[in-house]
């Protein structure tokens, strides 16, 4: 194996040994789960968020000691070498605690030098499915490759889209909702980026746009998109920031930047 195809194979070797700790902790009847806030009411964390992310961490860390990691709970460690590994540990925290079924382990490799992702995992925990892929691998779920749908009138898209944790931010989103919620064909809210980017992937969605996301929330994601045939990009932006991530199938992409053009 070279380099990416040792480390993506480490990286869906930690997505399901977290995910194998997230089940036996869920069922152990003495667990109690502990809840807390972050920047706002609605930014929340769990003791399990952060003893998933210390068990990746944990494990690159042994097994590549020289690669540099950012976790969303315990931030930037690890070395100075070329590659450096992005992890959220359960994305879709509020529905992991409500029992909702959308929520994620999401871990992504980049190369320090390039700032380039090879490798992508998100582990869709309550429905068991290992979303994967390698820069110019392409995209699978559970082993079977996948692919964006081909849909091209954004009148008939599917389009999904999340929603901040700042108020003012929530507002402005509300509105955009309102002015495109008649242009296409329905609009879907899961509460996990991740999950969102890999639902395109897959052709479940066509077409999914956020604002206020952190590198943790879509890497992995993004490139599963992009290997499945479909466009990522930050609306006016080549790549995603914190103020937009657009991601599509591709064949929507500029009627879909054009419907959320601020308003």
């Amino acid at each position: 194996m070279n380099d990416v195809e040792l480390r993506h194979q480490a990286n869906k070797e930690f997505a399901i040994s977290a995910r194998s700790l997230i089940i036996e902790t869920l069922n152990d009847p003495n667990f109690s789960l502990l809840i807390s806030t972050k920047s706002s009411r609605t930014d929340v964390v769990t003791q399990i968020d952060q003893s998933v992310e210390a068990l990746i961490t944990n494990a690159i860390s042994k097994q590549f000691p020289n690669d540099a990691i950012i976790g969303e709970e315990f931030g930037l460690s690890g070395g100075n070498g070329s590659y450096e590994w992005v992890i959220d540990p359960i994305d879709g925290t509020t529905n992991f605690i409500y029992g909702f079924p959308a929520f994620a382990i999401s871990i992504a490799v980049r190369t320090t030098q390039e700032n380039e992702v090879v490798s992508g995992v998100v582990y869709d925990v309550p429905r068991d499915r290992l979303y994967e892929a390698t820069k110019g691998g392409g995209s699978f779920a559970n082993g079977n490759a996948i692919k964006v749908t081909d849909q091209d009138e954004i009148a008939d898209s599917l389009i999904a889209t999340g929603f901040s944790y700042s108020n003012e931010i929530r507002i402005r989103q509300g509105k955009i909702i309102q002015s495109i919620l008649t242009k296409v064909r329905d609009i879907r809210r899961a509460g996990a980026a991740s999950l969102d980017l890999c639902m395109v992937a897959a052709g479940e969605i066509d077409g999914y746009f956020e604002e206020g996301l952190k590198p943790w929330d879509y890497m992995a994601g993004a490139l599963i998109v992009r290997e499945a045939g479909g466009k990522v990009d930050g609306a006016w932006t080549e790549e995603p920031t914190a103020q937009m991530i657009v991601a599509s199938n591709g064949s929507i992409q500029k009627a879909l930047v054009n419907l959320i053009t601020p308003v």
